[in-house]
C-alpha cells in the first residue's frame, strides 16, 4: 500500500514538474515573438525616416544644381 502511494506521488509531482515546464516555455516563445515583432516595427519605422530624409537630400541636391 506504502508502495502505490508512493508511485502516485511521484507521477504526479512528475505531471505537475512537466505542466510547469511546458508552461514556462511557452510564455518565453511568446515573449520572443512579441520582442521580434516589437524590433520589426522599429526596423520598418527606421525604413521610412531612411527613405524620407533620402528623397529631401536628392531634392536639395536637385535645386542646387
Amino acid at each position: 500500500m506504502n508502495t502505490a502511494l508512493t508511485i502516485i506521488g511521484l507521477s504526479m509531482l512528475i505531471f505537475l514538474v512537466v505542466f510547469y515546464l511546458k508552461r514556462t516555455i511557452e510564455k518565453r516563445k511568446a515573449k520572443k515573438i512579441q520582442e521580434q515583432l516589437k524590433e520589426s516595427r522599429h526596423v520598418t519605422e527606421r525604413e521610412k525616416i531612411r527613405v524620407y530624409l533620402d528623397k529631401i537630400n536628392d531634392e536639395t541636391r536637385a535645386k542646387h544644381k
